[in-house]
């Protein structure tokens, strides 16, 4: 994969970009607005010139089915719906609707192009992955700021540092776009607000718009041209692994949960591994211990045996000691308490 950065939109070559994946940045605010129109669920974005050819495509749309956007000077254009500020777009306004856009923003010399893409800050992850998965040269375009040669070096940047066993080039306009990104590593906010176009937009009261186009990755949208309509690209679903997939339960069987319940701690133990977890112990326990002598063991085993006051076999050669008396035990009392004699009783004989 080779990468290539223009820094102006008149030098772009017709034979380099043919094939290849075009990126297009216009970081204030073209390029920054547009696809937050996609992202609020706008149908489409017709990429217009003027705001003669802007009005020309708002008719063709059916009724409610369009909108006029653009701006002349930082500001509004007269008689249209929204527009050039990414915070003028929301969900109510742009949904379902294909958004006329004016921009002084060019498109003629990328004709030519395979793909063509808007890139910002605002969407710069989800361009990186499109660039990604098309496989092919990459080239940046810059509309012409400050702004645009860094945003196209943090770019390069990430390709370069990311793609692995995938051979990479850098024509050397990537490299000059690197080092002119570097300096404003970690702080595009700064970047936006002493740039030319930055200064502008603030003194016009814009500068919110700079606080919204310097936050990277901020929306998951990229929009690609086709067939003179910016659509939005749909990226590829997740594959999981076959482990991960979720079976669903048939009706009338029973499921059998192979997941711990609890995390594999010694003061917690898990159900159903207690007793494995013994006998892994008594295993251990006993691969741990020494052999004894035959005649230690067999010596330990009579010793117990007389405790308990069992008769042990004699050994060859031995004779046979006699068995100890058995002592009897006195008779339990009949009566649990002690019981006392009564004084006799003296017959008296009556006398006559």
């Amino acid at each position: 994969m080779k990468i290539t950065v223009y820094f102006d939109p008149k030098d772009v070559k017709p034979t380099i970009i043919q094939n290849a994946t075009v990126v297009l940045a216009d970081v204030l605010r073209a390029t920054t607005t547009i696809p937050v129109f996609l992202y609020h669920g706008a149908e489409g974005v017709a990429f217009c010139p003027d705001p003669g050819t802007a009005k020309k495509m708002f008719d063709k749309q059916k009724r409610g089915e369009g909108l006029l956007a653009g701006e002349r000077d930082w500001e509004k254009i007269p008689g249209f719906h929204l527009g050039g500020s990414p915070n003028d777009s929301t969900r109510d306004k742009v949904k379902g609707r294909v958004v006329c856009f004016s921009t002084q923003t060019h498109l003629k010399v990328l004709k030519n192009a395979k793909y063509v893409v808007l890139g910002s800050f605002v969407n710069l992850g989800d361009v990186y992955d499109s660039c990604l998965r098309g496989k092919r040269d990459v080239v940046i375009v810059c509309a012409g700021g400050q702004e645009d040669s860094a945003f196209a070096g943090m770019l390069v940047d990430f390709l370069q540092s990311t793609l692995g066993d995938t051979p990479i080039v850098l024509a050397e306009s990537a490299k000059d776009a690197i080092a002119l990104y570097k300096p404003w590593q970690g702080r595009i906010i700064d970047l936006l607000r002493e740039c030319p176009e930055g200064k502008e937009l603030t003194q016009k009261g814009y500068g919110k718009d700079l606080d919204f186009a310097s936050k990277v990755s901020r929306i998951s949208a990229v929009p690609y041209l086709k067939d003179d309509l910016f659509l939005r690209e749909d990226p590829p679903k997740r594959k999981f692994p076959e482990e991960a997939k979720k079976v669903a339960p048939q009706k009338g069987k029973s499921i059998k949960v192979t997941v711990p319940l609890f995390p594999k701690n010694p003061e917690h133990p898990v159900p159903g591994m207690e007793k494995a977890g013994k006998k892994g112990a008594d295993k251990k326990g006993a691969e741990g211990k020494k052999p004894e002598d035959k005649k230690g063991a067999d010596k330990k085993h009579e010793d117990k045996k007389a405790e308990k006051g069992a008769a042990v076999a004699p050994k060859k050669g031995e004779v046979k000691a006699a068995p100890a008396p058995k002592v009897k035990k006195p008779p339990k009392p009949l009566f649990s308490k002690k019981t006392v004699a009564s004084a006799p009783v003296k017959m008296i004989k009556k006398e006559k």
